[in-house]
């Protein structure tokens, strides 16, 4: 008899224990479903809000380019071209001067456009652009009274527009251009002084506008590439 008792109390010990058991696994098992649905439901609203974001950017850079497209048009595709020629001569001659000690060059275009050189290789790595590219758009940006971003002109000579067409499509004087770049290359190189100022480029799509040597050179009827038009080689202007 004793061994019957003890046997029941066993089989009822060992159904109660069971019993706990699968409530336990229940009740994790519901929250782990819960805490993965909750998961689940957030990643589209995350996906929504990034493919508008990447949506809207993509709408502004197809209207800066068009708008470059058409701007650029007013300049002779000869002078364009000149222009091109010798921005790619000068963002080379860049190239070539980072091979050897690339953290210098990267230090000394950081401080001229007002940014850590942390942030400023964060950016040549996230586009795959040369560091003479990168100058020359930046040299642009810091220029042009257009809120366009680094990367949309990146984006835009990578796809084969040059920088002689986009340079004229921002309004910017193609003289002053290639002047200014070329002041900022001997910045790069160490030959002048990184102050945290960018070469001045004048043009209705700039900044600063027309000065009156600048206006002078436009009612002549044609630019002339590498001279210096209303301002000095080198001048800078703050930001």
């Amino acid at each position: 008899m004793k061994r019957i008792l003890v046997s029941l109390v066993s089989v009822a010990l060992a159904a109660s224990l069971a019993h706990a058991q699968s409530e336990v696994s229940g009740q994790t098992t519901g929250q782990a479903s819960g805490q993965a649905s909750g998961t689940v439901q957030s990643n589209p609203a995350d996906a929504s809000a990034d493919a508008g974001a990447t949506a809207d950017a993509q709408a502004t850079y197809q209207q800066h380019r068009e708008q470059i497209e058409k701007k650029s048009a007013s300049v002779s595709e000869k002078v364009r071209a000149s222009a091109e020629t010798k921005l790619e001569a000068t963002a080379k001659h860049v190239d070539g001067e980072a091979t050897p000690d690339e953290q210098k060059v990267s230090s000394r275009l950081a401080t001229e456009f007002g940014m850590t050189s942390e942030a400023l290789v964060a950016e040549k790595n996230d586009l795959g652009a040369s560091w003479g590219q990168l100058m020359i758009a930046h040299t642009l940006m810091a220029n042009s009274k257009t809120e366009i971003a680094t990367k949309e002109l990146v984006d835009m000579h990578q796809q084969g527009m040059g920088w002689g067409k986009i340079a004229a499509g921002l309004g910017l004087k193609l003289g002053e251009v290639v002047s200014a770049v070329n002041a900022e290359s001997r910045v790069a190189s160490g030959l002048a002084k990184a102050d945290g100022k960018v070469a001045v480029i004048h043009g209705e799509g700039a900044k600063v506008g027309l000065g009156l040597a600048a206006k002078a050179g436009a009612q002549g009827g044609k630019e002339k590439i590498g001279a210096n038009v209303g301002v000095e080689t080198g001048v800078k202007v703050k930001p």
